[in-house]
This record gives C-alpha cells, structure tokens and sequence, in this order.
C-alpha cells in the first residue's frame, strides 16, 4: 500500500513542475516577443557607445595584381667617399606582379659637396707653395657619383594593416630586393650591385608611399686606384598607381 502512495506522490510532484517550467518559458517568450515594443529597452539601446567599434578589413586595400606604380624618389647617400657628401633626386617604375612580386627601373640623379675634412684639405693643397714639389701629392683623391640607372626585383614576404589616426585604414608590407645596374662616376661608369630592405605603404587605391634602406657596391676608376666602394643610401618615395 505505501510504494503505491510515494508512487502517486512522485508523479504528482513530477507534473506540478513541468507545468510550472510551461509557464515560466511561456512568459519567457512572451517577454522576448514584446522586447521591440518595449519604448524604454530601445531608447537604453540607442544610447550605447556607438563610438567604440572594431574595425576589421579582411582584403587588400589595394589590389597589386598587374599593377603599374611610378613615384619620385629622394635619398641621401653615405659611406662611400668620406670627403663627399650626396644627395639624390629622381624616379621609379614599379610593375607588380602579384602582391607578393614586382620588378622596376629606377633613374637617380646625385648632388654632391665636399664634407668639412674634404673643404679643409683642398683649403691646404691651393695655399701650397707652386715651387713645392709635393702640392700634387696634398690634393685628396675624390670621386663622386652622377647618376644610377638600376633594375631591381621586389619581394614582399610580411603584410599588415595601419590604422591611420581612426580616420581610415591603410596596408603595408615589409620587402626586401635585389638590383643590377650602372653607376656614372666622376671617374667613369661602374657597375653596381645592391641589396634593400623596406617598408611600402598603401595609403589608398592610388596613393603609395615608400621608406628604403639600401646596400650598393661598386668601384670608382680614379687614374690613381681603382677603389671598391661600399655605400649606403636612405631612400624616400611617393607615387600613383597608373592602372
């Protein structure tokens, strides 16, 4: 008789609660169905900082797929003659291939002054007596370049994005390449051999900007020696996308 009774007991315990679970997930419902009616949770959500966001860009910002880029170009050229100081000016063409490849052409032209040790001497050797047999001997041998016609092969290994002061989103890559050309010397024409490593930036769908370092070596043909050269130049540029 007492298992029948804890057994009546079980169900009726049983079907109290699943009727209350009913009720509570029917009031459940009905509370989210009248959330877009509910003035006051519209108004709290309009009122959220709309400002705060997570910007996200999934694609390239600008497509490199047999793309054409020209820019102007400037840099400043050190360690190569120590009584030289020189600038240069001048413009590049860049085909991409791929996001990831391209080859260009590059023309620079230089403007060169002597540094403070290389006034200083020239300074000594004019004021040296003409009967002094040495004068010759006290003039420093200088040489200077004129101008750099180089081609060059790019590779862009490292890609990232910026975010330009929250006003907008611009991409990078970190590239490295490799050149051949000639180098127009005071002395004579030189061949050249250069390795870079640098950071293109792409500010939109046209407008490029560019930081380089680069290696260059060479040799200058004074009458007197012929001098390996080592040089390294920092390199700005801004350019358009043609097509």
């Amino acid at each position: 008789m007492k298992p029948q009774i804890i057994k009546s007991a079980l169900v009726l315990i049983l079907g109290l609660t699943a009727t209350s679970v009913q009720a509570q997930t029917k009031s459940l419902k009905k509370d989210f169905q009248s959330l877009g009616d509910n003035e006051q949770v519209i108004e709290r959500v309009q009122k959220l900082d709309n400002q705060q966001r997570i910007r996200v860009v999934q694609n390239r910002l600008m497509d490199r797929n047999n793309r054409l880029e020209a820019a102007v170009t400037f840099g400043m050229l050190s360690g190569a003659d120590s009584y030289v100081e020189s600038k240069n000016l001048g413009g590049m063409l860049n085909y991409h291939i791929t996001p990831r490849w391209s080859f260009g052409v590059s023309y620079l032209k230089d403007s060169n002054k002597l540094t403070a040790e290389g006034s200083r001497l020239y300074d000594d050797a004019f004021t040296c007596r003409q009967d002094d047999p040495n004068c010759e001997k006290r003039f420093p041998s200088i040489d200077f370049p004129i101008e750099t016609k180089m081609a060059s092969i790019s590779f862009y290994p490292i890609y990232g994005k910026l975010n330009l002061f929250d006003s907008g989103i611009a991409q990078f890559d970190i590239y490295t390449s490799i050149g051949y050309g000639q180098k127009k010397l005071d002395s004579g024409s030189s061949d050249v051999i250069s390795g870079s490593l640098g950071a293109g930036i792409w500010i939109n769908s046209f407008i490029t900007a560019r930081l380089e370092g680069r290696y260059e070596s060479y040799t200058d043909l004074l009458k007197t020696e012929k001098r390996k050269q080592s040089a390294v130049s920092a390199i700005a540029s801004v350019g358009v996308m043609l097509w």
